[in-house]
């Protein structure tokens, strides 16, 4: 039978040269801590208190521009680390060039055609009375800016995530349940913040984690971070561009606005979780990830 992550040994290749443990400590430490200083330098950047706020807010297009390309600053910082400790650079974590640009295309276009189906044209979006729609051509102008920030954004997770963390884990060890599963944990937990509550941000790291191992999944079979980075983008351009909640975090950018709803009116404790609506939700997140990697696959014929 053929081995489906043939591809993989080819992508961590470029780790074996020094896989101690100390390395890798400092390049998790040192990654948390620029990625919580890109906000810190952007915002000291502002001229102006109301500048600041309302990029913390990301309320409006301008401004949710500038907090998905603070993860630039993030990833600069990242992979200069990565220079210095393990003396390789950006390519090294993402593959062959080539190949990586071609799957990103293919898996975006296949699974943002599955969303559409899935999130756009059924009546209860495009044509739903509850939601508000921007104007159309205003958010078309703003579209190309925030396709690329969206890709700074995803690409940075990934580089981290599905790249260094698990090359490096690779090194140790040929069980996928290590460097599929620990980078896709902590992927996971790093959402449960998204979260407005305790059972809220449970859901969040629960899909999130399932997202990752997608992703994870999707790099052994190519050999390169290019499907991944298509699959989050995908996800991250319907998150982000397509339908937000009025006056909620990140909203500036959406097409479709849905009034606003005050989370700190739901219970958001664990008792929350055993409820019906919580285990439908959770049904409904683990099915659309599936549906994305599947149209993954087929995009990538793997």
């Amino acid at each position: 039978m053929t081995d489906p992550y043939a591809n993989h040994i080819q992508f961590f290749r470029a780790a074996w040269g020094r896989t101690e443990l100390w390395r890798l400590a400092l390049m998790v430490i040192g990654f948390e801590v620029v990625f919580f200083m890109g906000p810190v330098i952007v915002a000291g950047a502002m001229p102006t208190d109301t500048a600041r706020n309302a990029y913390f807010d990301g309320l409006t297009p301008l401004a949710t521009l500038a907090q998905f390309a603070t993860f630039g600053v993030t990833a600069l910082g990242f992979v200069l680390l990565l220079r210095v400790v393990h003396d390789r650079g950006f390519w090294s974590l993402v593959g062959a060039p080539d190949r990586a640009i071609v799957d990103l295309w293919n898996v975006t276009l296949g699974v943002g055609a599955v969303l559409l189906v899935l999130e756009v044209l059924p009546p209860w979006i495009a044509f739903s009375e509850l939601a508000e729609a921007r104007n159309l051509l205003g958010w078309l102008l703003w579209l190309p800016f925030a396709l690329v920030v969206l890709l700074i954004q995803v690409t940075t997770e990934e580089i981290y995530f599905r790249g260094y963390l698990q090359q490096q884990l690779a090194c140790l060890t040929n069980m996928p349940v290590v460097w599929m599963g620990i980078p896709s944990i902590l992927f996971g937990a790093a959402h449960f913040y998204n979260g407005y509550g305790f059972a809220d941000g449970v859901l969040w790291g629960i899909w999130a984690t399932m997202l990752g191992l997608a992703c994870a999944d999707l790099t052994a079979r190519t050999g390169t971070l290019g499907a991944a980075i298509g699959l989050h983008l995908a996800n991250n351009i319907f998150a982000v561009l397509i339908v937000g909640m009025q006056n909620w975090p990140s909203s500036g950018l959406a097409l479709f606005l849905y009034p606003y709803d005050d989370p700190a009116q739901y219970d958001w404790s664990a008792a929350r979780l055993a409820e019906p609506a919580a285990i439908l939700e959770l049904v409904s997140l683990t099915l659309t990830v599936l549906v994305m990697w599947l149209a993954a696959r087929i995009a990538l014929r793997r």
